[in-house]
C-alpha cells in the first residue's frame, strides 16, 4: 500500500468514525490534564505534559506517592484510549463487530498496553535520571529514549489487531519500524508538522497558560487519535489483503 493509499484510509477511517474515536480519545485527555490538576512537577509542550525529572530528587515522600500514582492512572487511561481507537479501526478494516470487539477483548489489551508503556515509562525515567547524573542529558538521553520508544511504537495495534503477546508484539513493533521505514518517517513528519503548527498558532493566539491548555485539548481529542489511527492504518499495510 502506498503512502498516498495509507493517509486515504486513515483520513477515511478519522472521518467516518468520528463520534467513536472523538469519545475514545476523552481518558487520553483526562490522562494528560491529570499530572497538571495533583500539581505534579510536569511541564506543558508540544500537545502533551512531561515531567520535570530535574525536581524529582528534591520531592518528599508524600510527593513522589502522588506523582507515581498519577504518573499509573495517566498510563492506564492512554492505553485504554488507544486501545479503543485500535479497536474502532480494527473493526471497520476487518468488517467485525466492534460491540463483541469491545467486549472480548478490552480489559486485557488495555492492561497488556499498560504494561508495556509502564515498562518504557520507567526505563525512560531511569534514562533521563542517569543521562542527568552525567551531564548528558542533552544528546545521550533523546537517544536512548528514542531506542525504547521503537518498541512501543506499534505494539498497541500489534496487541490489538494480532492479539499477540506484549513482548512479541514489541519485537513485532521493532522489526516494523525498519521494514517499512518511509512509513514511519513519514508518521513522523506529520506528526511533528501537526503538533509545531498547533502549538505555534494556539500560543501565539493566547496567554502561555490558556494557550498551553488548549493545544492540550485539540491534541488530546483531534490530533492524537488521527495519529493513532495513521499509526494503526501503517501496521495494517502489511495484510495486503486489506488495502
Amino acid at each position: 500500500m502506498a503512502e498516498k493509499n495509507i493517509l486515504a484510509h486513515s483520513f477515511e477511517s478519522y472521518v467516518k468514525n468520528i463520534k467513536l474515536i472523538s469519545l475514545f480519545a476523552i481518558p487520553a485527555l483526562v490522562a494528560f490534564l491529570i499530572p497538571l490538576l495533583v500539581n505534579t512537577p510536569v511541564f506543558s509542550a508540544l500537545g502533551g505534559t512531561f515531567l520535570r525529572t530535574g525536581s524529582i530528587p528534591d520531592t518528599t515522600a508524600a510527593q513522589l506517592g502522588i506523582v507515581i500514582i498519577a504518573l499509573l492512572v495517566s498510563i492506564y487511561l492512554v492505553s485504554f484510549a488507544i486501545v479503543n481507537i485500535n479497536i474502532v479501526i480494527k473493526s471497520q478494516r476487518t468488517s467485525t463487530n466492534i460491540h463483541k470487539e469491545v467486549l472480548k477483548g478490552i480489559t486485557s489489551y488495555t492492561f497488556n498496553v499498560f504494561l508495556l508503556f509502564l515498562l518504557g515509562t520507567i526505563a525512560l525515567l531511569i534514562i533521563q535520571l542517569l543521562t542527568l547524573e552525567v551531564g548528558a542529558q542533552e544528546w545521550l538521553s533523546p537517544l536512548l529514549s528514542l531506542i525504547v520508544w521503537l518498541p512501543l511504537f506499534y505494539a498497541p495495534a500489534g496487541l490489538v489487531i494480532d492479539e499477540l503477546r506484549p513482548f512479541r508484539a514489541a519485537q513485532r513493533s521493532f522489526s516494523m519500524i525498519f521494514s517499512k521505514l518511509p512509513y514511519f518517517l513519514l508518521w513522523l513528519v506529520i506528526s511533528f508538522v501537526l503538533l509545531a503548527v498547533l502549538d505555534l498558532v494556539f500560543m501565539a493566539a493566547r496567554p502561555h497558560k490558556v494557550g498551553s491548555l488548549v493545544v492540550l485539548l485539540v491534541n488530546s481529542l483531534v490530533l492524537m487519535p488521527f495519529l493513532i489511527v495513521l499509526q494503526t492504518q501503517i501496521y495494517l499495510s502489511k495484510y495486503t489483503i486489506l488495502d
